[in-house]
């Protein structure tokens, strides 16, 4: 049992975005996904059992089998080096490697992250007694305007030329 894997706790991507991780080389990756509709399932197991756990800054790690025994809804799925997983909006995920890998994620947001108000997951009470210098920068959701996010959609609909390029002048902003 001395291998060089790493376990990674159940946890939400920041502000419960979507994520894809790409597993670049190495030994394979196990995950165990729960859907976001198992979060409030999952939320009264853990108080049933009297524990104060954030499922939002990765400090547990969870038995399937427990899982299993409460009817929660997960999905396991082996990832192969070359290989992508998506994760959709407030997915829980845990997972650990077979052995050393090399890995690397990215948090997105689709329109649909806005529309479904995931957009203020920051708003969510933390049962974590964590200092505000070590938690991450939330995203300001006033930046996100519904008519630059329409204007956003409308130009990836199209196939444009470079000529005919849609501006989107105001969508991004610099601090």
């Amino acid at each position: 049992a001395n291998s060089p894997g790493a376990i990674f706790p159940l946890s939400c991507a920041k502000q419960h975005l979507s994520s894809i991780d790409y597993h670049h080389e190495g030994g394979n990756h196990q995950w165990y996904v729960i859907p976001a509709y198992e979060r409030k399932a999952l939320e009264t197991l853990i108080k049933k059992e009297n524990l104060s756990v954030c499922f939002d800054h990765g400090n547990i790690f969870i038995d399937p089998l427990l899982l299993d025994k409460n009817h929660i809804r997960y999905h396991r799925i082996l990832q192969c080096p070359n290989e992508f997983v998506v994760l959709s909006a407030g997915t829980l995920a845990q997972s650990f490697t077979e052995d050393t890998g090399w890995s690397e994620s990215i948090d997105f947001a689709l329109p649909s992250w806005i529309e479904e108000g995931h957009a203020n997951a920051s708003d969510l009470s933390c049962g974590c007694d964590i200092s505000e210098t070590y938690l991450s920068e939330t995203i300001d959701v006033n930046l996100f305007q519904p008519e630059l996010i329409q204007k956003y959609i409308i130009s990836c609909l199209y196939d444009f030329t470079p000529e005919e390029s849609i501006s989107l002048t105001g969508l991004f902003s610099y601090f």
